[in-house]
């Protein structure tokens, strides 16, 4: 009885993981929806100083700043740990360079230094993890000691970067650029994080059920909000219809 327990363990961790990843590489997929939206919408109104900011309206420079830090900040985990785990290295580090892509998008977009200087200080982090890389073994008793606060960290500055999407979103009474089907897939991922933690233990886990409640319940109050504001504000859906 213990061995076949054990086993069925064994079986809901490995089926739990691989559903956790899968979920996760989908992010990557609505990081990519999220930059065509932007693109579209960037093509079919790119003329004239009004439409400065239209490619990206209602999308929280806060927000995706703080969640290429949390994919920083778990990139960077994975290059400390003794032994690389390089499905956390890669995947992170995809995610985090396709969420900068998304930041050098809003750059492009608007002129307030406000929303340029977040792309700007994480270009210069990316750089500066990869002398990480290089310098491995000279970092690592650095590294060791600051997990702790990277885990933390990076969850209190996502959690802040949600809260200013959903202030957005409310200010503007419009989603504009958002990705509906980008957030859904996050939200599904972190659900699976949350069960994944929790198939894992307490102990061992909880960063991840840390990170995923609060990401999910952020999410969750963001897709409630596609439902209740329009795509548009209320002044040009008017103008549409005259």
């Amino acid at each position: 009885m213990p061995t076949l327990l054990i086993k069925g363990k064994m079986m809901l961790y490995n089926l739990v993981g691989i559903l956790s990843s899968l979920l996760f590489i989908a992010c990557l997929w609505g990081l990519y929806i999220q930059i065509n939206k932007i693109k579209f919408r960037r093509q079919k109104y790119d003329s004239g100083v009004e439409k400065i900011g239209y490619a990206t309206k209602s999308m929280s420079i806060n927000g995706f700043f703080s969640s290429f830090i949390a994919f920083y900040a778990f990139f960077l985990y994975s290059i400390f740990l003794d032994n690389i785990d390089y499905f956390i290295f890669f995947t992170r580090l995809l995610a985090a360079l396709v969420t900068l892509y998304i930041l050098f998008l809003i750059y492009k977009d608007r002129v307030s230094f406000r929303d340029k200087w977040p792309f700007m200080l994480s270009l210069l982090a990316m750089i500066a993890s990869f002398g990480v890389l290089f310098f491995r073994e000279e970092s690592m008793v650095i590294g060791k000691n600051t997990s702790l606060f990277i885990i933390i960290g990076s969850t209190i500055i996502m959690f802040q970067g949600g809260v200013a999407q959903i202030l957005t979103i409310f200010k503007q009474r419009c989603t504009g650029a958002l990705s509906l089907k980008m957030n859904a897939i996050f939200f599904a991922k972190d659900v699976m994080n949350i069960v994944f933690g929790l198939v894992i233990g307490l102990s061992d886990g909880w960063p991840l059920i840390l990170m995923g409640a609060v990401s999910a319940l952020l999410k969750l109050t963001i897709i409630v909000q596609f439902y209740i504001y329009p795509q548009e504000p209320e002044e040009v859906l008017e103008k549409s219809v005259i």
